[in-house]
């Protein structure tokens, strides 16, 4: 039975989700600081976030989280892989996304994580749209998910415990600590037309 290398990558799913504790539930709206840090209230975190270069990009999807624990640090947890690495996979194995497939090692290397902090209800809508669709396919035969995000690079910078007033970054595991992006536009598009490049 033919088997899309993604439950591979849901392995990798599984070990994201046991970072519960570090990480934060759905929130109202992002907040900025007098030096133009992203603050992020979470549990008894304090988090602040330095905002780094911005990017525009499409990635295929390759495993997809929506983080509800209330602690969490961020909304989403997403497996990917960019279309600027995957169109040239798919030029040489069309079927990179399959066990099989002589691309899928070179596929799963360029898979990477993104812990995503949405700017606004819209975002958090078209990635929750985008995640069902992804988990809804999953086993079924049914279409790629891609997605374009907007947004900026983030740096955590501290993760204060409000109650006692000490920052517990260098503390945190490193998972815990990297990979976030602030994305303040999302959509779901066509995979296949994204990896045609049209």
């Amino acid at each position: 039975m033919r088997r899309s290398f993604i439950f591979i990558v849901v392995i990798l799913a599984a070990v994201f989700v046991m970072r519960g504790y570090w990480q934060r539930s759905a929130k109202e709206a992002v907040a900025f600081t007098e030096d133009n840090e992203l603050y992020v209230e979470a549990g008894d975190f304090d988090l602040y976030f330095e905002l780094l270069e911005p990017f525009t990009e499409t990635y295929m999807l390759f495993g997809g989280n929506r983080e509800t624990h209330k602690s969490a640090f961020n909304e989403f947890s997403l497996f990917v892989i960019s279309m600027a690495d995957a169109r040239p996979i798919y030029q040489e194995h069309p079927d990179f996304f399959m066990c099989a497939s002589p691309g899928a090692p070179r596929a799963k290397k360029a898979v990477q994580a993104m812990n995503i902090i949405a700017a606004d209800s819209d975002v958090l809508q078209a990635l929750n749209e985008a995640v069902s669709e992804f988990n809804n396919s999953i086993g079924k035969g049914g279409d790629r998910v891609a997605v374009y995000l907007e947004g900026a690079k983030l740096e955590m910078t501290a993760a204060i415990v409000r109650k006692a007033d000490e920052d517990m970054l260098d503390r945190l595991p490193q998972p815990s600590r990297s990979d976030y992006f602030l994305v303040e536009f999302a959509e779901m598009v066509d995979a296949q037309a994204a990896l045609e490049g049209s």
